[in-house]
């Protein structure tokens, strides 16, 4: 499946979320997506945290992309195709929420 090398072409967040619930919607319902980007060594990286609404389904996703669980939820790290053009003033995240509209 080449799930997540289609997620590492998202250049932001707001590309990212979209594809993610795609994604993951194939499994089951996403009931939680949350959302840090982090910068390091010039390379962006988004780390996903989601819950769908079974933990069946939850099996059967992390089965399926070859991802794991961290506290309690399935974690999916993608280096997004972005790179920092200036100086690295180390590293540096924030969070980028997921309103579930349904």
């Amino acid at each position: 499946m080449n799930a997540l090398s289609d997620l590492r072409q998202c250049p932001d967040v707001a590309t990212l979320k979209p594809a993610l619930h795609t994604l993951a919607g194939q499994f089951g319902r996403v009931t939680r997506l949350d959302i840090l980007t982090t910068m390091h060594e010039r390379t962006k990286q988004a780390i996903c945290f989601l819950r769908l609404d079974h933990p069946e389904k939850e099996q059967a996703l992390m089965r399926t992309l070859g991802v794991g669980r961290f506290g309690g939820e399935v974690i999916i790290v993608v280096d997004m195709d972005a790179s920092v053009a200036t100086k690295d003033d180390g590293p540096s995240s924030r969070w980028a929420e997921f309103e579930d509209d349904e």
